[in-house]
């Protein structure tokens, strides 16, 4: 039953690989999004577009800025660290064969990238909530982009989004905003 499992999760995992044809114009799209394993400079990107158009509006930082820099930084630490070290080692998955020049050579599951990506985009969402189709946009691009560049199966990344996304809601939750 397992094993079926796995099928069809490399079966999904190529069907998606082979969805936006790969080509010089998309190889370069999704390098960017996966920026060789930092992602949080996408993030960074993307926050300072935000505050740029949210200075004119609003000049100076708020009570609620410092809430959400202090909330989005642990989210994406915590949760770097929870896949990189005790997940990634506990489950073992290898990554798809061959491995391409762009991807780590660690473990598979779950993705880190897509992992971090779920975790900014939720609290971003949950602080700028009429960017929200944009913040997930971008989560959805960088998750993406590690199945175009071959880095990570399905599971991975669904794995890494759940996590991502429960750990930004529970420190939400603790920090009880």
């Amino acid at each position: 039953m397992f094993e079926k499992f796995i099928y069809f999760d490399i079966f999904l995992t190529q069907f998606l690989k082979n969805l936006v044809p790969h080509n010089y114009f998309f190889d370069i799209i999704f390098s960017f999004f996966s920026l060789k394993g930092n992602s949080i400079f996408v993030w960074i990107l993307v926050i300072i577009i935000v505050l740029i158009f949210e200075e004119k509006k609003h000049p100076g930082i708020s009570k609620n800025d410092k809430k959400f820099i202090v909330v989005f930084t642990l989210s994406f630490l915590f949760t770097t660290f929870i896949v990189e070290y005790p997940l990634k080692n506990f489950f073992h998955r290898l990554r798809p064969q061959p491995i391409p020049i762009n991807c780590p050579t660690d473990f598979s599951f779950p993705s880190s990238h897509t992992a971090t990506a779920f975790a900014a985009s939720t609290v971003l969402t949950f602080f700028d909530k009429k960017r929200r189709f944009f913040y997930h946009t971008v989560a959805f691009l960088i998750t993406y982009s590690r199945i175009y560049l071959g880095c990570h199966y399905f599971l991975d990344v669904l794995g890494g989004a759940v996590l991502g996304i429960i750990t930004s809601k529970f420190l939400l939750k603790i920090f009880q905003i």
